[in-house]
């Protein structure tokens, strides 16, 4: 017998489908209410990505609950459909999530699971494909090609600077809201009301500083011209802009955030780069770490809470920078004073 887990009711073929006779019977016991409270645990886009990794498992002929060996089986038969590795760790990392929420062992964390992926990685040999950081030059390149004299060039200019200076998830940005502003004369405060670490609604804060009058591109005097350009009094704030400069009620979407970026790239012959939304983040905490500041400082904007996690953000642009072999501190560069390259 198959069943939603969620409803009790007999599922449709896009639905997630348990196999209730390989249910414990003490997770039967589970109630409708608790699996309620366990599904609001996470974002509505994490249970929504989970549920289309899981649908692909079971048009595979996956069950669900599963052992290691089903789900080994599976993940050895997508690499060979062309899966990459980035793609099977996603199905991995959603299979084990749905054991843990039915209160269920992983057996993705069986050793012949591992194993697999293991041997799929070694024999894949590359790694994963990371967003290029947009450092401080690029923004400043991608702003001067913004026309901010019209409502929508204001608003994505001031879109741009914060998911930069504010170290940004493009979700976190555009569900950014009047009311969570705090206004100071060194900047602004950034209230998040959630975010991919914080699911719980915990207050957590970005400050925003307030750069110098000298400075071509501040990003709070860009948040502050498209708030009075556009009269947003409280709600979304960054919304949709129609062709005609109307603006929407509604909140600007992700996909929106990314079509924008792309045109502005293209405008300033930057669409090359291999740029998206995630380099803004990428880009800052790059930048503010080659300038010398803390990690803690950078974490304090960027909200990591894992150093390993932080660590991956921080891109090498130049294989000699900060270089371990550098043993001449204080020895200036001329021409023709270093040795010959080997022959």
């Amino acid at each position: 017998m198959t069943q939603d887990v969620h409803s009790g009711t007999p599922v449709e073929p896009d639905e997630v489908i348990v196999e209730l006779e390989r249910l414990p019977q003490a997770v039967k016991r589970l109630s409708a209410r608790a699996r309620r409270h366990i599904a609001n645990s996470v974002s509505k886009n994490t249970i929504r990505g989970m549920r289309a990794d899981l649908r692909v498992y079971q048009r595979a002929g996956g069950l669900l609950p599963a052992d290691e060996f089903d789900i080994a089986n599976f993940i050895a038969d997508q690499r060979a459909l062309g899966k990459k590795p980035a793609t099977l760790e996603r199905y991995l990392n959603s299979l084990h999530m749905w054991h843990r929420y039915m209160a269920l062992p992983s057996p993705v964390k069986h050793m012949a699971v591992r194993a697999v992926m293991r041997g799929i990685r070694r024999s894949a040999g590359i790694r994963q494909k990371e967003a290029p950081p947009l450092l401080l030059d690029d923004l400043q390149r991608l702003l001067d090609h913004i026309d901010r004299s019209t409502l929508l060039g204001k608003r994505d200019s001031a879109l741009f600077a914060l998911c930069f200076h504010g170290a940004f998830r493009r979700s976190e940005v555009v569900a950014l809201y009047l009311e969570d502003m705090q206004w100071e004369t060194r900047g602004v405060i950034l209230g998040l009301r959630r975010s991919k670490t914080n699911q719980e609604g915990l207050h957590e804060t970005k400050p925003i500083l307030r750069a110098p009058a000298q400075v071509r591109y501040c990003p709070v005097r860009l948040l502050e011209a498209w708030l009075a350009a556009s009269g947003i009094q409280r709600g979304a704030v960054f919304r949709s802009v129609g062709p005609a400069g109307r603006l929407g009620a509604g909140r600007m979407s992700d996909p929106a955030l990314y079509q924008r970026l792309m045109r502005h790239l293209a405008a300033a012959d930057m669409a090359d780069r291999g740029f998206t939304p995630h380099s803004f983040r990428a880009g800052f905490i790059t930048e503010a770490h080659r300038q010398g500041k803390s990690d803690r400082a950078i974490k304090r904007i960027s909200g990591h809470r894992s150093q390993r996690t932080f660590e991956r953000y921080i891109r090498h642009t130049d294989d000699f920078e900060d270089h371990a072999g550098d043993f001449y501190p204080g020895v200036e560069e001329k021409p023709g004073m270093w040795c010959h390259p080997c022959r």
